[in-house]
C-alpha cells in the first residue's frame, strides 16, 4: 500500500498535548498516532452510519437464569449471517462468558447486541467494533 504525505497545522498547546499523548501511548511517531486516531474516528462514523464493520460482542451471563442459554442461542440464530465464530467458557459454577466474532452491517450487529444484552440472566454485554480497510 502506498503512503501519501500530508501536512497538518496545529496550535502550540494542541501539539504539546498531542506529543504527550504519543509518548504516553507508546506510539513510534506522530504519524502512527494520527493514522490510528483517524482509523478509530472513521470506524465510529461507519458504525453510526450503518457501514460494514467487524468486531466482537462479549457476554457474561448466569446460565441457570430463565433459560438464558437457550434464548441466547435462538437470538444468535436470527443473525447467523453476521456471526463468524463464537467462543464459550465457564467462569465458575454459575457464570459463563461468550464471545461472538461479528462481521457485517453495523446496524444489524447493533441490533444483535441489543437483543442479547436485554435477556434476563445476562450480567453484561459489550460490543467492540473495528473496521477493515475501507470497502
Amino acid at each position: 500500500m502506498t503512503v501519501e504525505r500530508i501536512g497538518v497545522s496545529l496550535e502550540g498547546p494542541l501539539l504539546t498535548d498531542f506529543d504527550r499523548f504519543v509518548a504516553k501511548e507508546g506510539y513510534g511517531s506522530r504519524s502512527e498516532a494520527l493514522r490510528n486516531l483517524i482509523r478509530e474516528a472513521l470506524t465510529r462514523r461507519r458504525f453510526a452510519a450503518g457501514g460494514h464493520v467487524v468486531g466482537t460482542i462479549t457476554i457474561v451471563y448466569r446460565h441457570e437464569v430463565g433459560m438464558v442459554t437457550h434464548r441466547l442461542l435462538h437470538r444468535q440464530h436470527e443473525f447467523l449471517r453476521f456471526i463468524r465464530a463464537t467462543a464459550h467458557t465457564h467462569l465458575d459454577e454459575e457464570t459463563c462468558l461468550e464471545v461472538l466474532i461479528v462481521d457485517g452491517d453495523a446496524r444489524r450487529i447493533a441490533q444483535l447486541a441489543t437483543r442479547l444484552k436485554t435477556l434476563k440472566g445476562v450480567l453484561s454485554a459489550e460490543t467492540v467494533i473495528g473496521s477493515t480497510v475501507a470497502r
